[in-house]
């Protein structure tokens, strides 16, 4: 059988991770990589010889233009990594094609792109595989089994927490400005903490939030946000998602404590207090991630 031939469009540093979550899959190979551009001159230019250092990187080719590689026989599916409001018209490019594609967080920016979607999707029966790497890690996927196995018994409360700093180059790049990524911390990284109560917990009926400007004040969207959750077993969480400190100790990670036992997942997974996977590696969840796609594609 050939090689799914995929595409990666964006050349932000989340393109080395999906280009290396690729090399080992034994039904894929990254064959090309584009981007499209904003800004100002200057900016523009940046970003053309970034891509032209990305493909030289990964020696793969370049396409000028996401049309160019859209329509490209070379390229069976993509993975589309560029900036969140690019993010729907080269998605509904895509089902035009009928090209699979891999979608980073955030898969949309609003509810009515999502609705209009998820409808072409239903109607082409097209493949859409949003980018959430993080249920992927083999610690996630074991908590989930322990949680449908009843080893908690009734789930009481849990917490979803991460709290770090960002690099300059995001606080005051395209993700500080609400034109280009349509929120703050919380539609960035605290995604991650979203699909993955999702995964864990399921749907809440009732949620409340809470987003605050606290440290980062050149960004437009909050840098700290917080969401208290109750869950139709009546069973509540909270999630917090901060970019203004790294002092964040024993805080961060997932808590679930139920009336017979509790999990966490921090450096690993723990069940009632003991270790019982190592696996929480951020590169390897890509890995996975790049063989739940092509699994996707092919089964």
């Amino acid at each position: 059988m050939d090689k799914i031939k995929i595409g990666i469009v964006g050349t932000g540093f989340i393109s080395d991770f999906h280009f290396n979550g690729f090399k080992k899959n034994p039904n894929a190979e990254v064959v090309g990589i584009t981007r499209d551009y904003y800004g100002d001159d200057k900016s523009i230019q940046k970003q053309k010889n970034n891509l032209l250092k990305k493909s030289e990187e990964f020696n793969i080719k370049l396409f000028e233009n996401f049309e160019e590689m859209i329509s490209s026989n070379l390229i069976d599916a993509l993975v589309i990594a560029s900036i969140n409001p690019l993010h729907y018209n080269q998605i509904k490019l895509a089902i035009d094609f009928n090209k699979p594609v891999l979608v980073e967080k955030p898969l949309l920016t609003n509810l009515d792109e999502l609705e209009k979607i998820q409808e072409l999707c239903n109607e082409k029966n097209f493949k859409l595989f949003p980018g959430h790497n993080f249920v992927y890690r083999k610690s996630v996927q074991l908590a989930k089994k322990v949680i449908e196995e009843g080893n908690l018994g009734e789930i009481i409360h849990s917490s979803f927490v991460s709290t770090h700093t960002i690099p300059e180059e995001h606080a005051f790049g395209w993700r500080s400005k609400k034109s280009l990524s349509f929120g703050g911390a919380l539609m960035d990284s605290g995604h991650h903490l979203v699909y993955q109560s999702l995964f864990l917990l399921g749907k809440p009926k009732k949620i409340h939030g809470f987003v605050s400007n606290k440290v980062l004040h050149n960004m437009d969207g909050e840098d700290l946000a917080q969401i208290s959750m109750v869950y139709p077993d009546n069973s509540i969480a909270f999630l917090m998602q901060s970019w203004t400190t790294n002092h964040s100790g024993i805080l961060n990670g997932i808590n679930i404590m139920g009336t017979d036992g509790s999990l966490s997942i921090t450096d690993g997974l723990y069940f009632n207090g003991k270790k019982i996977d190592n696996d929480f590696d951020y590169k390897n969840s890509f890995v996975n991630q790049a063989n739940a796609f092509t699994d996707f594609i092919l089964f």
